[in-house]
Order: C-alpha cells, then sequence, then structure tokens
C-alpha cells in the first residue's frame, strides 16, 4: 500500500503538534514561541513567497534593537524556514 503525503497535511500535522505543545505548565514565553510559529505558518496564504517572506523577517532582525521583537523574529523564522524545508521536500 503507497500512503501520499501531501504538503497540507504536512503542514496541519505541525500545526496540530505544536498547538499540543502549549501548555500551563510551560513558561509564558515558551508558549507565547509556539503560538507565533503557528501564526507565521498559518499567515503564508502563496507558498511561492516564502523565500521573500523570510529574507523580510531577517532584515527586520538585523535592523531590531528591541529584545522581544527579536525573540518574535526568531520564533517567526523558526516556524516558516521550518515550512520552507517542507515545500522544497514536497513539490
Amino acid at each position: 500500500m503507497v500512503t501520499i503525503v501531501t504538503l497540507q497535511q504536512i503542514i496541519d500535522e505541525r500545526i496540530s503538534f505544536l498547538k499540543e505543545q502549549i501548555n500551563q505548565d510551560n513558561k509564558p514565553q515558551v508558549n507565547r514561541t509556539f503560538q507565533l510559529q503557528i501564526d507565521a505558518i498559518m499567515s503564508v496564504d502563496d507558498l511561492e513567497k516564502i523565500d521573500f517572506i523570510i529574507k523580510e523577517k531577517k532584515a527586520l532582525l538585523r535592523n531590531s534593537s528591541d529584545v522581544y521583537e527579536s525573540d518574535r523574529l526568531f520564533a517567526e523564522l523558526d516556524g516558516l524556514e521550518w515550512l520552507q524545508r517542507q515545500i522544497e521536500r514536497y513539490t
């Protein structure tokens, strides 16, 4: 039996996994990081723009002097770079 896994299934599984990681025993920053990754992955409406979005976030990160903004951008980049790898793998 051959199982065909689609990119959307992989994305849905990742989002479910990240949601499962959010819990009350974590520090608020940890839960926030998971949520930022979820939001970043879900925000990509055109997979062909992923490279541009990542470059944009990295430029913002280079120019950021705020620790909280940098943390947010790093979390978003983690999610987006994961998505980029999956796009390359499944397309």
